[in-house]
């Protein structure tokens, strides 16, 4: 607000309550510099808004934090609800490597969305709605990338697992390993890259009659 808006604001409060406005000369300058300082970031129309909302309210006469304390609340409703993103399309003029240029113009959007000439954005607006096109293209995309990356991978061979002894398909005896696992030292519970005879034994004697005989 300026000082003449500030004035024109003095004047409708004083037609409802007369408390307000000073009646010395010099105090109404220095009352006026003052609520023009302290709004000067408030529109007036808000400002009168605020001002009706009080007296809806409260029965004390009304003073300038009162409106700018109205002000703050809404901007920062105002700005809470909005993504804070900035949409490239709206500005084509912006080169895109112009830094300046987009802070300037993310300023300004913001700017807007504050003092109510621009409305906030909200997430959901954002969001495509069921069925969309948008929507129905990324489903497709979805299944689409799924087989691209199966592709790719198909081109890569598989690392196969070393095999190790034929005696690790059985429950080793010795170490309590079960079939599948390696074989662990009794002392240190360590790893063994061989197994224990006994599982051999085990492993043997579970191979049919015939594949014994072929054994060396």
């Amino acid at each position: 607000m300026t000082l003449d808006e500030s004035l024109e604001l003095l004047a409708q409060i004083a037609l409802v309550d007369d408390r307000v406005v000073k009646v010395d000369e010099a105090e109404q300058q220095a009352q006026v510099t003052m609520w023009a300082a302290i709004l000067r970031d408030v529109p007036l129309q808000f400002a009168g808004q605020a001002v009706g909302e009080h007296y809806a309210a409260s029965a004390y006469p009304i003073l300038p934090k009162d409106i700018a304390e109205r002000w703050r609340n809404t901007v920062r409703d105002r700005l809470g609800r909005a993504v804070g993103t900035f949409e490239p399309t709206d500005h084509p003029h912006l080169d895109p490597d112009d830094v300046p240029g987009y802070q300037t113009a993310l300023r300004a959007v913001r700017g807007a969305v504050a003092g109510g000439d621009a409305q906030p954005v909200a997430v959901g607006e954002l969001m495509p709605a069921q069925g969309s096109t948008f929507g129905s293209r990324l489903a497709e995309l979805v299944p689409a990338n799924e087989q691209f990356v199966a592709a790719k991978l198909q081109r890569y061979p598989r690392r196969e697992q070393p095999a190790g002894p034929p005696e690790r398909a059985v429950h080793c005896p010795a170490c309590g390993a079960s079939a599948g696992r390696p074989c662990q030292t009794t002392s240190r519970g360590r790893r063994m890259t061989g197994t224990h005879p006994s599982r051999r034994d085990v492993y043997d004697a579970a191979q049919p009659t015939d594949s014994k005989g072929d054994q060396p």
